[in-house]
């Protein structure tokens, strides 16, 4: 074998190697701080949030690094209103978002002792509906449950599924985690504080119905909805590297075709 062909060979091994560590491209964060544009106080009106049967001062952005799990600021009820909050914002991620890549969705979330914090994730595409169009809800529950639950459709797509997961403290912010398929609408991986929720694997858009999807393929929204906390969120693109394996692979076929 020529050394020419040598070296071609070892830069397909390497293209292998290195689509294993292809990195991820952050396509949205909501982290509620001052570089975001947020300030302290009531977030609707604030870089698009808006109301869901809900009403002002009872989302707030708080300044408080002891507490907030990334940065400085994050988002709560307000403790002094008796109205929990019902709030969340849209987002269009189709521009930067190249067919193909699957997405990868991430947050904290707490809950409180007052009322079980819900988080929705949504898709809502052109339905023209402002919520409830959603790809899963993470619901934390109050200490009396020491569970967070994810509700989403099943892999056979005959109805919900809700797997409820043991966290301990439910007033704790946790880390959630979810991969999906936007091609396909599934659910490919759910994590909790980085533990793969098994149960949730190749499971769909909670807003598939008998077997037909409702609303859009890529996510576009996030809704905050009673007493808890949010924070860190991130959209980002996940490379397929499957997608360099195979072209290495068709390399290494012609290469052995030329041989």
């Amino acid at each position: 074998m020529g050394g020419n062909m040598k070296k071609l060979l070892v830069l397909l091994v390497a293209v292998c190697a290195v689509s294993v560590l292809a990195e991820s491209i952050v396509l949205k964060t909501i982290d509620f701080e001052t570089s975001e544009g947020y300030q302290a106080g009531d977030v609707i009106g604030q870089n698009g949030w808006y109301k869901i049967y809900s009403g002002a001062d009872r989302q707030i952005v708080v300044n408080d690094p002891t507490v907030a799990p990334h940065g400085s600021q994050y988002l709560t009820h307000n403790p002094e209103n008796q109205y929990g909050p019902n709030s969340a914002t849209k987002f269009d991620i189709s521009e930067d978002y190249v067919a193909g890549n699957k997405l990868l969705i991430s947050w904290d979330q707490a809950g409180s002792t007052a009322q079980d914090c819900h988080i929705k994730l949504h898709c809502l595409g052109d339905s023209g509906q402002d919520y409830d169009v959603e790809i899963a809800e993470v619901i934390m529950y109050k200490p009396s449950n020491t569970y967070a639950a994810i509700t989403v459709t099943k892999s056979d797509k005959s109805g919900t599924l809700t797997k409820g997961v043991n966290v301990g403290d439910t007033t704790a912010f946790h880390h959630f985690t979810l991969l999906v398929d936007p091609e396909t609408r599934a659910i490919k991986e759910y994590t909790v504080d980085g533990n793969v929720v098994d149960d949730i694997t190749d499971t769909y858009y909670k807003n598939e119905k008998d077997g037909k999807p409702l609303g859009g393929n890529l996510i576009d929204g996030v809704r905050f909805m009673n007493r808890g906390s949010f924070d860190n969120f991130k959209v980002e693109m996940v490379p397929e590297p499957a997608v360099f394996g195979l072209l290495a692979l068709a390399g290494l076929f012609f290469v052995r075709k030329q041989r």
